[in-house]
């Protein structure tokens, strides 16, 4: 009765953390073969930049002591970044919600008050002159390779320049860039890197179950610092993925539950072996880094692929903790 109380106690602790993760605003950025690039920004003044971040995912614009209007794709009013630093969306414009998700329309249903022609309902979303969104002039509205793109050539590809229109200070500028295709690395790397992951997990766990709490303690705190690293920083507007970070918290607070019940056994070895869940839920949202070379965030590519890797080991090695044959040291 007691490993029973445990093992539920330890299921309401990893549901509780998984319920912190809310759902975001609009798509957050992920792995991706698209980068899309600010070449220049056409204006009268030196107080507007811009630059897209997670690959292609968002537009940040950055208004400094000058006006801004940003219309939507009707040409109605849809950012207004004030002198002061105030940044306002309107909430009639129809790009408002069709930048919810990445391919508009397909995404999201746009609710019936939109309204490009009527009168526009402001709504602070910043302070700093700063705001970041999903533009669908600057990326490739379908998740299918563009025909004019070969995914097989090893160099990048154009796939088209972009323009989006603004108006500063009362006069019409424009933001310019291009969208470019960038071949995914080779798949000898990710298939190796599976194959020695699940070397790594036959071996520890062959060798001694008490390994499994030190992995996912190692696994959750790594995804868990990977996690934050692929959100850090965002600007106003551009969306986080929450998830990122509830998953390995409730890694981590199973492998505490599991360290305190060790000798309530077998209580212990489930508890972490239900920790392998969250690892590998987060390895399998984040898995599309190893096939990707653009990955959004403050960490190199290689870094969160390793992140990914370490999840499926620490996931492996909890899973087959209840199983595991135990060695005298």
């Amino acid at each position: 009765m007691r490993d029973r109380h445990v093992v539920l106690r330890a299921v309401v602790l990893a549901v509780g953390l998984l319920l912190l993760a809310h759902p975001a605003a609009a798509d957050p950025a992920g792995p991706t073969n698209y980068r899309s690039s600010v070449a220049a920004v056409d204006a009268p003044t030196d107080g507007v930049r811009a630059q897209v971040i997670g690959g292609d995912a968002f537009l940040v614009v950055r208004a400094e002591g000058a006006e801004v209007l940003v219309p939507g794709y009707d040409g109605e009013p849809y950012l207004w970044f004030a002198p002061d630093g105030t940044v306002s969306i309107n909430d009639r414009s129809p790009a408002r919600w069709l930048n919810d998700g990445r391919y508009g329309a397909q995404d999201v249903d746009v609710p019936a008050t939109a309204d490009s022609q009527a009168p526009p309902r402001w709504r602070e979303v910043a302070d700093d002159g700063i705001y970041a969104w999903h533009d669908h002039r600057i990326h490739y509205m379908a998740p299918t390779v563009p025909r004019t793109v070969d995914p097989d050539h090893a160099a990048e590809q154009r796939v088209f320049d972009w323009q989006v229109p603004i108006v500063v200070d009362g006069q019409p500028a424009t933001i310019r860039g291009t969208l470019t295709w960038v071949p995914s690395p080779s798949p000898v790397v990710g298939i190796g890197t599976v194959l020695a992951a699940a070397l790594v997990i036959a071996l520890v766990t062959r060798t001694r179950r008490a390994w499994a709490t030190p992995a996912v303690a190692a696994g959750g705190g790594v995804t868990l610092v990977a996690g934050a690293g692929l959100q850090w920083g965002l600007p106003p507007g551009a969306a986080g993925d929450a998830t990122l970070i509830a998953l390995p918290l409730a890694a981590l607070g199973l492998a505490a539950v599991a360290a305190i019940a060790r000798r309530c056994a077998p209580a212990g070895r489930w508890i972490i072996a239900l920790a392998a869940v969250p690892l590998a839920v987060w390895g399998l949202l984040v898995a599309s880094a190893l096939v990707r070379p653009i990955v959004p965030g403050i960490f190199a590519p290689p870094v969160v692929r390793a992140a990914v890797i370490l999840a499926f080991i620490a996931a492996g090695i909890a899973m087959a903790a209840p199983f595991a044959a135990r060695r005298s040291t």
